[in-house]
């Protein structure tokens, strides 16, 4: 590498090669970038003069990184991170004038039947503020997203334990099963007959169906499966047009039973409640900003009537 002063270098160099690293494109990289090509093109051009290194070549599929490209990308995105996090730190936060982006990572649970309210509630008090609702389902990405700085707060149906991260109890959510009002039973109890003899819409992804599942294995029972759908919102509409039965968190029978016309029932057999986690990084603990975040999120629960 040709030896260069640091003091120099524009920082902006770096972001672009970040974004360029991601999108494998300069054409993409721009568009996310916000620039023209030819701009984009021009930091990459100034970065390699600094380097000594093309740093990306063409390739059938896209750019394709150099060796030194991939020796330098870990650490500048580390340091891009480092520069960003003590930029927003700050002593004090006046959610009334703040301008400011959340990345919050949320799985189809909590999105269906909480996220709409923690906007409701944070915008409120936060007229400028933007709250983003980022996919993080999986267990084993979450810790490199809230590392990465992909998202400022995590609610996580499991803790996580670490050095650098937090977690802290949400509530607990409890289940109830729902069935179109015309066939509903004029119980308030779902019958067990009829819990094991109509076919469900059950949802594949959500670690719940396999509880429910657990639970009559257990009895040594089993229910019938009728479908299977990747939301939540699908699966109730799929219950209201075919008749299936469907278990759900128990906090959507606000709203959602009426919306579909669902006749909401207690499940014939015990089950545990879901546990949900807040879940952020240390590097927050100080940082005014996402501890009213936090708080909102708590806050938006309990206004849930959750437990």
């Amino acid at each position: 590498m040709s030896r260069f002063n640091i003091q120099s270098l524009d920082l902006n160099l770096l972001s672009v090669f970040v974004v360029v690293w991601e999108a494998r494109s300069v054409s993409r990289a721009a568009e996310q970038l916000s620039l023209t090509q030819s701009a984009v093109s021009h930091a990459l051009r100034r970065l390699r003069e600094c380097v000594g290194d093309s740093l990306f070549v063409p390739g059938r599929t896209g750019l394709v990184p150099t060796p030194m490209a991939a020796e330098i990308i870990g650490p500048i995105q580390d340091a891009l991170q480092k520069i960003s996090t003590a930029l927003r730190v700050r002593s004090s936060f006046d959610p009334a004038t703040a301008e400011i982006v959340f990345r919050l990572g949320t799985n189809d649970l909590v999105e269906s039947w909480l996220f709409s309210k923690i906007v409701r509630l944070a915008c409120s008090e936060a007229p400028g503020a933007v709250i983003h609702s980022v996919p993080s389902p999986y267990a084993d990405t979450t810790e490199a997203m809230l590392e990465s700085g992909d998202i400022d707060l995590v609610v996580s149906r499991r803790p996580f334990h670490g050095a650098r991260i937090r977690s802290e109890p949400l509530v607990e959510v409890g289940f109830v099963t729902m069935v179109r009002n015309a066939d509903a039973p004029g119980s308030t109890e779902m019958p067990f007959e009829l819990f094991l003899q109509r076919p469900h819409v059950v949802f594949r992804r959500d670690s719940h169906t396999n509880r429910v599942d657990a639970a009559l294995s257990e009895l040594g029972l089993r229910r019938r499966v009728g479908a299977s759908v990747q939301t939540y919102y699908a699966m109730l509409a799929t219950a209201a047009e075919t008749g299936y039965l469907c278990t759900v968190p128990e906090p959507m029978r606000n709203g959602f039973a009426q919306a579909f016309d669902l006749s909401v029932h207690a499940l014939p057999f015990k089950m545990l409640p879901t546990p949900l986690y807040l879940v952020w990084h240390g590097r927050y603990d100080a940082d005014p900003a996402v501890s009213w975040l936090i708080d909102c999120v708590k806050r938006a629960a309990r206004s849930m009537g959750a437990a």
